[in-house]
Order: C-alpha cells, then structure tokens, then sequence
C-alpha cells in the first residue's frame, strides 16, 4: 500500500512538473545546447554536414586518416593494413556498427588436440574478459585459423574518431599478445607437470 502512493507521488511530480515547463516555456526560444551567440558557429555547422555521411564512407575517409590505404575485397569488405597487419572492416550504410576483423593472427594444425585444447581455453578466458571477441575456424588445409572480431559504434559524433579506431586496433594487438602469452604459459605448465 505504501509503495503505491509512493509510485502515485512521482508520477504526479513527473506530470506536474511537465506541465510546467508547458506553459512556463517561451515559445519563441528555440533550445541548442551551443551558445550560438559566439564564433563557434561553424562548428555546428560542419557537425550537421558530418552527420550526414554514411558510415562506410566515414569508415574509409577515417583509413585514410590513420595513414592506411582502404580496398574492397571481393566479399564488398574494406580491406586495409595497419602497423603491418591487414585487417577486415564490414560497414554497411545502412546500420551506425562496423565489424573488425583480424584474420588468421594465430594458426595450428588441426590434428593437433593438445594445442586446440590450449587455444580454446585461452579464446575462452580472453573473451569472458576481454573487450574483443577471438573466434576459431577450420580452413580449407590442416590449419585452424584463430581470428578476433569487434562490433563497435562509428559515428561522426565520436569525438577525436581517428584515435577511437586507432585505439580499437590497439586492443587488437593486446589480444593477440595475450592469446600468443597465454598459449605459450599453457604449453610450460603442462611441460612442467611432466617432470
């Protein structure tokens, strides 16, 4: 009984407070959270053209940004390369999440069990905490390839968006470090309980 006059009381703030701001309002006052009385002006305007932009075309003007040159694959990917790796990009015009993907930044041999076991409970204990998702895949010879992915928001209103996805990249190679450390602590932990 006593949560619902509870409920009842903020509803009744809510609409009381609404209604205030209703009739209270100048009409002729036009709300911008940016002082337009000042110089900064232009910023909003290029913001407004910015906004315009689809996001595969925000995705290869940011490459190029970064010092990569982007490329289509067959597939209709963006395929560029950065700091010696090439990396995988699916933006589409129509939706504001762009895929990342680092192919083959790990391989074994499928026949190996022992390594498999070690990847996929690295892969498994990288993407309960990590920020990237490390996938796995067989391919069309003996090798399994191991590859980490991101789904992430590219936006122009992402403020500094060449750092953002230079960030992103970084992350990237972070995991692949840790998956390579991590394999290599599994390999000498199970060395180590054979002797």
């Amino acid at each position: 009984m006593i949560m619902e006059w509870h409920l009842l009381g903020i509803l009744a703030f809510v609409v009381i407070y609404n209604i205030y701001r209703y009739y209270h309002e100048d009409n002729n006052y036009e709300y911008c959270p940016v002082d337009t009385s000042t110089s900064d002006n232009n910023q909003v305007i290029e913001t407004n053209m910015e906004e315009t932009i689809s996001t595969r075309q925000l995705a290869l003007k940011t490459i190029e940004n970064i010092g990569s040159k982007p490329e289509y694959t067959e597939e209709g990917r963006i395929q560029f390369e950065y700091q010696g790796v090439i990396f995988l990009m699916e933006a589409t015009n129509d939706c504001a999440f762009v895929n990342l993907i680092w192919p083959w930044c790990h391989s074994f041999s499928k026949f190996d069990i022992d390594e498999f076991a070690r990847v996929q409970r690295v892969a498994n204990n990288i993407n309960a905490r990590g920020v990237v998702s490390v996938f796995y895949g067989e391919t069309d010879s003996d090798d399994v390839a191991v590859h980490i992915r991101k789904n992430f928001l590219f936006v122009p209103q992402i403020p500094e968006l060449d750092d953002y996805l230079k960030l992103i990249l970084d992350s990237f190679f972070r995991t692949a470090r840790t998956l390579d450390l991590e394999i290599e602590k599994c390999r000498m932990q199970e060395c180590e309980k054979q002797y």
